[in-house]
């Protein structure tokens, strides 16, 4: 198994916990309200490894199938935690997998980049993610599970209540995507070099 690989499964492993932790705090009655204690909702590395596994995992099956199965996993995990099904899997929710998928593409092009070039565009690809799941899931959401007049205002209005719920989701990718793809990550996962012996001349006798 490749370091990239171990770091990813790794990485996804850390995502599934972050996306359950709040759900599991508020199991045991924390409270997590805005108003009693700050707790960064959204800011998950979901969107940059996602980026990650699609510049780096040649196996397509891989590349494709370990953030749609972390995404699947954390999703589960929330309906055992709470026992609500509606929470986990909304009628809406195959957008966030048709998105998760999107952003697995939109990393094929990132490997290509050298250096420092590549964490600038890593940014940028995560910044334009989040975009992408911003306007599709939230108007799904709109379309699909809103009472609210199909009409150019009342979309408007859907897309402005989802701001705050936003925002940390942008945060969170412009700063895994950076450091996911810095070039201190990328000497850190380079494979090793293998020293080859030198071979000493033979003294005829």
């Amino acid at each position: 198994m490749s370091s990239r690989l171990k770091f990813l499964l790794g990485l996804f492993s850390f995502t599934i916990i972050l996306r359950l932790l709040p759900y599991i705090l508020t199991n045991y009655d924390a409270k997590l309200d805005s108003s009693v204690i700050f707790y960064p909702w959204n800011f998950s590395p979901m969107t940059a490894v996602c980026l990650f596994s699609g510049a780096f995992m040649a196996d397509r099956r891989i590349r494709f199938g370990l953030p749609l199965l972390a995404l699947l996993i954390s999703d589960l995990g929330i309906w055992a935690v709470t026992g609500q099904f509606s929470w986990a899997f909304p009628s809406d929710r195959w957008a966030a997998y048709v998105c998760t998928a999107m952003a697995v593409v939109l990393g094929q092009g990132l490997n290509r980049q050298p250096g420092a070039s590549r964490a600038v565009a890593a940014v940028g690809c995560g910044l334009f993610s989040e975009v992408l799941f911003f306007v599709v899931t939230n108007f799904v959401y709109f379309w699909t599970q809103t009472e609210a007049p199909h009409t150019t205002a009342g979309l408007i209005a859907c897309y402005v209540a989802a701001i705050p719920f936003a925002k940390t989701s942008f945060a969170s990718s412009l700063f895994y995507s950076g450091l996911l793809f810095s070039p201190l990550a990328d000497r850190t996962l380079a494979p090793a070099k293998v020293m080859e012996p030198v071979l000493q001349p033979v003294r005829a006798s």
